[in-house]
């Protein structure tokens, strides 16, 4: 820190030097003169000031800050005149503080910073006014030096504390921010919640303000029904009593015709003997219209008795009636209570549910920030052979190693088994099998051959590239009898590799490939046919399946639009695969809805093929049902053969027309040669049945393609 020299006091307070030597004179007067008028002033002697007053020592007259000058020294009266000319002219501020103070403000107006504000250099023009001071006192200097010291080395902390919470300061705008908006994101993600609770409120307080209708309503119907039954059981009375009436008039008019009828007789004999006296016969109608006062009596008197009775049945009917609807009106109320109830769990659930959403919430922020991200392993699904119901099959229940194994197993077409192990590598090079004649003519070399490696999808292709050569040879060859596949697949190879070292690399990279990716049906149907375990006419079914459906389908379709109706559809699978159950002929239909565009099926889509050769699921559904139905013929063949170890070529073909008699003899002679091959050559020669089974389920082997389901 640079400190600024203030210039010399002026020479007017300038102290002669004949006042410093008082020490060195000892008794001798005193005296000082001023440097501006060069007069010297003589000090009162020793010997005239009083001792214990003049003498001792005193302190420093404090000058108030508002004054101009120090106040006059406390003297006596008596030494009033006799100093007075030692006494200062007027009332000043002391020349130093004045210089001071000149200087500080002359500091401040250059340095701009006039106003009472923290600022730098007003802190630095204080500071050098205070150094100046200290220079002054030299008594106080250590003192005062080191307050300036401990106030310097404080400022000093306090900047470095405040440099140091700078960027904490920036980090807690930035924390802010942030706080700020994952808050509104919370908020955003919220709102639908919450509008989704007040609509479910809004719907449970529709559900009660209708079931309190309903309860009015109810209760409107109670006292409708009330007033019913009051007047129902008054017209049940009126009609009891109405009725009892009846029954008494008829039993008098009953007992009056009685009375009549005798009267009448005892009149005719009367008459007859009497000659119809008149005097009898006023006796009889003063005493019939007497009879007639007393029903009428009798008859008003049950009016007055029973007019408010109502009829049992209908009592018993009404009764029953109120019974029921004073239970409904109980479940009701009761199911009005269950759903309040209900209601207020439900609100209470939600509270909790809220509040358990704001610690998952901030569970989930802290996991974002600390916790690794689990890997979306969903998405595998679709890169996945079989697709994603396949993934979720192979990843049910599996941690993330087991699955990142399943992967690898899926890519590379190695066991799983085998990569659990820790084995998985494959080898840099494959050994020569040999030359010898059991060895296919296409792996028939020595040493070591390099692995490619070949990827799945290559695979596919180089499989497909070999089948439509196959078919291309197959049409242009005119010979009876054709090369086997492993023949034919060498010949392939050498015309497209053309060396013989890549022929053969080809082939054992092929053949390792199909042992890998064995789990793709495509794969596993070429590697089967390629080793002579199933019958190449699957491949060919196969494809005169899809030939057929599509020729099917294109005659149906004269206006070649590429789609058919949904019935047109059915009757066309129908027609191309009779041997199919109803169960199945549905099962395919529903796999056509995707392909479904209003009434019509776009069968264009289901019939196509990728360039993998890869076939779409309906397709896949269809091979499918044939496998099972060729199975179940093999296996109705298999129970014919029960009971014996050994079969003859004339028993297997009994079997045969036992489970299918329109077999006819070309097609039953290709199957019995299929399950004999080259083992029998007598009639009488006989292999074992495990054998023939095998041979007929790896075959083309199925029913009659005329018979008529049962």
């Amino acid at each position: 820190m640079s400190r600024t020299q203030l210039p010399p006091l002026p020479p007017s307070l300038t102290l002669d030097p004949i006042s410093t030597k008082s020490k060195e004179q000892g008794t001798i007067q005193k005296s000082y003169s001023l440097s501006s008028t060069n007069q010297t002033y003589n000090l009162p002697s020793v010997s005239s000031l009083q001792s214990g007053m003049d003498t001792r020592p005193g302190n420093l007259d404090t000058w108030p800050a508002h004054s101009e000058g120090p106040a006059p020294p406390a003297i006596g009266t008596e030494t009033l005149q006799r100093n007075a000319e030692f006494l200062p002219k007027g009332n000043y501020k002391p020349k130093f503080l004045g210089q001071l103070e000149s200087f500080l403000k002359k500091e401040l107006r250059a340095l701009g910073c006039t106003e009472s504000k923290p600022s730098e250099k007003r802190l630095q023009a204080f500071r050098e006014v205070f150094e100046y001071l200290i220079e002054d006192f030299k008594t106080y200097r250590p003192l005062l030096s080191a307050i300036k010291n401990e106030y310097e080395i404080m400022i000093i902390h306090q900047r470095e504390t405040i440099r140091g919470l700078e960027p904490l300061k920036a980090m807690l705008v930035t924390v802010s921010e942030q706080c700020e908006k994952t808050l509104l994101a919370m908020k955003e993600e919220e709102k639908a919640d919450l509008l989704e609770m007040k609509q479910e409120n809004e719907r449970l307080q529709g559900i009660i303000s209708s079931l309190r209708d309903d309860k009015l309503t109810l209760n409107a119907q109670v006292v409708k029904l009330q007033h019913e039954l009051a007047a129902e059981y008054l017209k049940y009375r009126n009609e009891c009593d109405a009725r009892k009436m009846l029954i008494a008039d008829m039993n008098d008019l009953r007992a009056q015709q009685e009375d009549t009828s005798k009267n009448s007789l005892l009149e005719t004999e009367s008459v007859d003997a009497k000659k119809e006296d008149a005097t009898f016969l006023r006796i009889a109608l003063k005493k019939a219209r007497e009879d007639i006062e007393l029903k009428n009596q009798k008859l008003a008197q049950m009016e007055a008795d029973y007019g408010d009775v109502v009829p049992r049945r209908d009592y018993e009917q009404l009764k029953e009636r109120f019974y029921m609807l004073e239970k409904d009106l109980k479940k009701v109320t009761k199911d009005q209570e269950t759903l309040m109830k209900e209601h207020s769990t439900l609100l209470d659930v939600q509270r909790k549910t809220e509040d358990e959403r704001r610690e998952y919430a901030k569970e989930c922020d802290n996991m974002r920030r600390c916790a690794t991200p689990r890997p979306r392993w969903a998405k595998c699904g679709q890169y996945i052979e079989g697709g994603e119901e396949r993934w979720k099959e192979l990843s049910s229940d599996k941690t993330s190693d087991d699955m990142v194994d399943i992967l690898l197993a899926e890519i590379t077409g190695t066991d799983i088994a085998v990569i659990q192990a820790g084995g998985g590598a494959a080898e840099e090079f494959f050994e020569g099998q040999g030359t010898g004649a059991n060895i296919p003519k296409y792996l028939r070399c020595e040493g070591k051959i390099r692995n490619r490696r070949i990827s799945k999808r290559d695979t596919l292709q180089l499989i497909k590239d070999v089948w439509q050569e196959r078919i291309s040879s197959e049409v242009e060859t005119t010979e009876p009898e054709h090369e086997d596949m492993p023949s034919f697949l060498h010949s392939y190879l050498e015309r497209r590799f053309g060396a013989e070292n890549s022929t053969f690399e080809w082939a054992y990279n092929l053949q390792d490939a199909c042992v890998r990716y064995q789990h793709d049906p495509r794969i596993a149907l070429f590697h089967g046919i390629l080793s002579d375990e199933v019958d190449e006419a699957l491949y060919h079914d196969q494809q005169a399946m899809i030939h057929k459906l599509s020729d099917v389908l294109m005659s149906a379709d004269p206006g070649n639009s590429l789609s058919v109706g949904k019935d047109v559809f059915e009757s066309s699978i129908r027609t191309c695969f009779p041997l199919f159950s109803d169960q199945a002929i549905t099962e395919l239909m529903k796999l056509a809805e995707d392909e479904i565009s209003g009434e019509k099926v776009l069968y264009k889509n289901i019939l196509k093929e990728d360039d993998e050769g890869a076939v779409t699921l309906f397709m896949d559904k269809i091979f499918n049902f044939d496998r099972m139905e060729r199975i179940a013929f093999v296996r109705e063949i298999e129970n014919n053969l029960e009971g014996k170890s050994e079969v003859k070529e004339g028993e297997l073909r009994q079997a045969f027309m036992n489970v299918d008699p329109s077999f006819p003899g070309s097609v039953l002679d290709q199957y019995v040669s299929r399950a004999f091959g080259e083992n029998v050559r007598t009639a009488e020669d006989t292999l074992d049945r495990a054998t023939i089974i095998r041979r007929l389920q790896t075959g083309s082997i199925r029913r009659y393609k005329n018979k008529v389901k049962e």
